[in-house]
């Protein structure tokens, strides 16, 4: 039984997530292209953010974060089999997003690991702008708007307990 409600609460942080990261005002307000990388990216970016939270509070829960990282990766391998790619392709292609993954979440990490040790944005900027406008530097006045976003989902979640984030899904709070 608690395997269940672990199970339901995991699902329900992932569809906080992917709610969020679907959210019409990304691709509306902040002109992002509406493809398959932008929304991995958008996914990457709100899923460290919990990821962050503990990390830094080095909970002695690690089953929450590693379940949330096999139910994310499960849904991956479940839509591109449902796209019609086959074993070999679906096992490479995991094998890039696992990859992308890990990269996005150190780029991260040491971006806001940064901002606290020296107040300076500039790390996090440059990966906003990398990773989710994809470089496109006529965006650059929407990154500081995703930093600001990012720091204060990050500092939302710190102020809180474990069980107050959980009871809410880790709801994230609104744009802007």
């Amino acid at each position: 039984m608690l395997f269940k409600k672990k199970e339901y609460l995991v699902e329900k942080i992932y569809q906080n997530i992917i709610e969020r990261s679907r959210s019409k005002f990304f691709y509306i307000d902040y002109n992002l292209e509406d493809s398959f990388e932008t929304r991995f990216d958008l996914i990457v970016f709100h899923a460290f953010i919990i990821f962050y939270y503990y990390k830094s509070n080095k909970t002695e829960n690690t089953s929450t974060p590693q379940s949330l990282f096999d139910h994310m990766f499960g849904d991956f391998e479940n839509n591109l089999r449902e796209m019609g790619f086959g074993d070999i392709a679906v096992n490479k292609k995991m094998k890039n997003f696992i990859k992308a993954f890990y990269g996005r979440l150190s780029q991260y990490s040491r971006s806001i690991d940064n901002i606290k040790n020296t107040g300076d944005k500039t790390l996090l900027e440059q990966t906003i702008l990398n990773n989710i406008f994809k470089g496109n530097l006529s965006s650059s006045n929407n990154v500081q708007i995703f930093v600001e976003y990012m720091i204060k989902n990050i500092n939302n979640f710190q102020n809180k307990s474990e069980m107050d984030n959980l009871a809410n899904n880790f709801k994230f709070i609104n744009f802007n």
